[in-house]
């Protein structure tokens, strides 16, 4: 079932619990012109973790959440807001894997109220199904970084892991970019020649998945119209556009993700003016 409700997200305590936090101040990839903001300083992203656990934890059996999240702060209102919200959606959103039909208005802090659920889902499975192997080691890990950040964009990479019984864990990474005034940058919004581009990423996913010259059909992989599918991860970095399939999107979970990096000497043609970077 975990494996349906995966796919699905690839697509589109009553508890005790013990308690750590910290926050520290991330360093962008690039520095920002003050300029650029309508606040006068750059936007700040501020590292915040949290760290929960069930009350019932001896040996293997228990229930674990590590959340690190990013908190944007100053710079262009837009932006800082567009950011947010984009992580508080995208933690509420992991209730959804063990719940299609998941609440995702809860108020208050979205990393507790998504820690808080997923302890109870394991207190719940084990007082129903108090044999099932399936029991052992629920964990729930989420790892947040910025990829990049310029006066035009900044990019955000984010990723879950995690494991709540059936054959296997599940992890999915996330990749998001974000112009100056917040919008969220989708890839005809980045490139200008999308055909031209799709021929660069299946060079690219056969030099690194070492395929041979059959179709991508033959040798496992899912197309659409006999082409390779952009992934729905990406965003601009420092080196170039990043690109992650995340396991199941073009092939079978065995074969897990395939991660590609096109560099800006191979794209530079195809971009939108504002993120050709600068001699």
């Amino acid at each position: 079932m975990h494996k349906y409700t995966f796919m699905l997200l690839t697509l589109v305590g009553s508890l005790l619990f013990s308690c750590q936090s910290s926050s520290e101040t991330s360093t962008p990839a690039t520095d920002a012109d003050t300029s650029a903001t309508q606040t006068g300083q750059e936007l700040n992203l501020r590292t915040e973790r949290l760290q929960r656990q069930s009350e019932l934890c001896q040996a293997d059996t228990c229930a674990k959440v590590e959340i690190q999240y990013l908190i944007a702060e100053g710079g262009p209102t837009a932006l800082r807001d567009s950011v947010n919200q984009y992580v508080r959606r995208y933690l509420l959103r992991q209730q959804l894997t063990n719940n299609p039909d998941a609440h995702l208005n809860q108020p208050g802090n979205p990393a507790e109220a998504t820690a808080k659920v997923f302890l109870q889902q394991y207190a719940q499975a084990r007082k129903e199904f108090p044999e099932a192997a399936t029991n052992i080691g629920w964990q729930l890990t989420i790892t947040s970084q910025v990829l990049f950040q310029t006066p035009a964009l900044v990019s955000l990479q984010m990723k879950a892991v995690g494991y709540s019984g059936g054959a296997h864990g599940y992890a999915m990474t996330t990749l998001q970019s974000f112009d100056s005034t917040g919008h969220a940058l989708r890839l005809a919004d980045m490139v200008t020649d999308t055909v031209a581009l799709r021929q660069l990423v299946e060079r690219e996913f056969r030099k690194v998945r070492e395929l041979g010259t059959q179709s991508f059909e033959e040798q496992g992989f899912y197309t659409q119209a006999g082409s390779l599918p952009f992934p729905q991860n990406l965003a601009l970095t420092a080196k170039g556009l990043h690109l992650y399939y995340n396991a199941y999107e073009v092939n079978a979970y065995a074969f897990g993700p395939t991660e590609l990096l096109l560099p800006y000497e191979q794209i530079k043609r195809l971009l939108q003016p504002a993120y050709v970077p600068k001699s």
